[in-house]
């Protein structure tokens, strides 16, 4: 079975051309995740002039804190409450999902990445750089690739969670 997933990534670099290389070369180099294949969709992919930028950007992150949210509801359904509950917590399905969790909050971009912004290495958008987007939007860049999983097999983490199946 093969799995597309949607990326938008944003970049800082003075275009279109350099911003669609430097995510490929990024997605190319990291360890975590291994796409069968990723393609840059131009249309939309906008830099930080484009009037589609801003809300796309805050959907992504607005997608990434939904999936945290979800994953928040899987741990408590699956029995964790609380912070007190981690040391028992049995590795399989509870941890993988709290391991998911912590790729999203500490900046590991995941096959969950909705939003991920390269100068950051972060899902959020931090204030001095929403402030230097706006002082500067043409050096932005938010581009959008669709990648593809090859096997869900090669990707046990996905493959144990509900909400991607």
């Amino acid at each position: 079975m093969k799995l597309e997933i949607t990326h938008k990534i944003l970049t800082m670099e003075p275009d279109f051309e350099k911003s669609s290389a430097h995510v490929l070369r990024f997605l190319d180099r990291t360890s975590l995740v291994h796409y069968e294949a990723v393609r840059v969709v131009a249309d939309q992919s906008c830099s930080g002039a484009d009037p589609r930028f801003w809300p796309w950007l805050e959907q992504g992150v607005a997608d990434n804190r939904q999936i945290l949210t979800n994953l928040t509801g899987e741990l408590r359904a699956a029995g964790t409450k609380g912070f007190s509950d981690l040391p028992a917590m049995p590795q399989g399905f509870q941890s993988k999902i709290f391991h998911t969790m912590a790729h999203l909050l500490d900046g590991f971009f995941s096959i969950d990445s909705q939003f991920y912004s390269l100068p950051e290495d972060s899902h959020w958008l931090g204030a001095s750089l929403r402030r230097q987007i706006e002082a500067d939007p043409e050096d932005f860049w938010l581009v959008t690739v669709v990648a593809t999983l090859g096997s869900l097999e090669h990707h046990a983490i996905a493959g144990l969670r509900s909400f991607t199946k």
